[in-house]
């Protein structure tokens, strides 16, 4: 982790929350965050899965903690703010990525499952800013990095809650955009079909035939997506707020 050593790294002197990093997307860019210079709080409600994420940072030479949260819960979501904000003594960074969902048709969701959903996957998107733009602000500001999906722009039969909760983010993006800039940058990311833990028990076939769907020929990693968020995070997006930026592989270049 040469670059936070040197203090080179694209985001480097700049303190960072990820949520749902303990496995995925999430643990992806919480890695890559440390390692292009920023301090990174690990949050997740899988302990053990949060602990060894933060354990590589440190253990490459950064500076991480995790933090246990329920996102989807306000008191949680506040107080993962001011203990980042205490540990880092600032905050640059929002991602915002934690997901929870069962997919059924409406028919067949139970309201629970609908609720939790939206909770985990939006509600958390408006409670990050609810407490975590007045501490952005404090240093100058800084950017939310909202995980939508390429369900945010076409529907998938049986993702009710799901497809739901990315398309809201969206506009919850814009919004937030324009209620917070020029201080806060607030950026949407648009993954295609990443292999995260989410596809186990998919089979190899079934692998195969999603590659075959896009353009790239294979299925993307959450490296390809923490890629994306460093972009945004960094400097190099200052003119960039309340827009969307996809990485699928060309999944939506397709039109049947």
């Amino acid at each position: 982790m040469s670059n936070t050593a040197k203090g080179t790294g694209r985001v480097a002197g700049k303190a960072a929350i990820v949520t749902g990093a303990a496995s995925g997307i999430g643990e992806a860019t919480a890695l890559l965050l440390a390692r292009e210079g920023a301090k990174v709080a690990v949050v997740d409600v899988d302990a053990v899965g949060g602990e060894r994420v933060a354990a590589r940072i440190r253990k490459a030479g950064g500076e991480a903690l995790f933090i246990r949260a329920d996102v989807g819960k306000a008191a949680q979501v506040k107080g993962m703010i001011g203990r980042a904000a205490k540990a880092f003594g600032r905050l640059d960074i929002i991602h915002n990525n934690a997901i929870w969902f069962r997919n059924a048709k409406a028919t067949e969701l139970d309201e629970a499952d609908w609720d939790r959903t939206l909770d985990v996957g939006l509600k958390s998107i408006y409670l990050a800013a609810k407490y975590g733009v007045p501490v952005l602000n404090e240093t100058g500001g800084g950017t939310l990095i909202n995980t939508a999906s390429v369900h945010s722009l076409v529907g998938f039969a049986g993702h009710t809650a799901y497809d739901s909760v990315k398309a809201g983010i969206l506009g919850l993006t814009r919004v937030l955009a324009l209620d917070f800039g020029p201080e806060v940058r607030v950026n949407a990311v648009l993954p295609g079909a990443i292999l995260t833990p989410l596809w186990k028990g998919v089979t190899q076939k079934a692998k195969r035939r999603f590659a075959e769907m896009v353009p790239a020929k294979r299925l993307g990693t959450p490296e390809d997506i923490a890629w994306a968020v460093l972009y945004l995070a960094s400097d190099e997006a200052s003119f960039v707020t309340g827009t969307t930026l996809v990485v699928d592989g060309g999944l939506l270049a397709r039109t049947m």
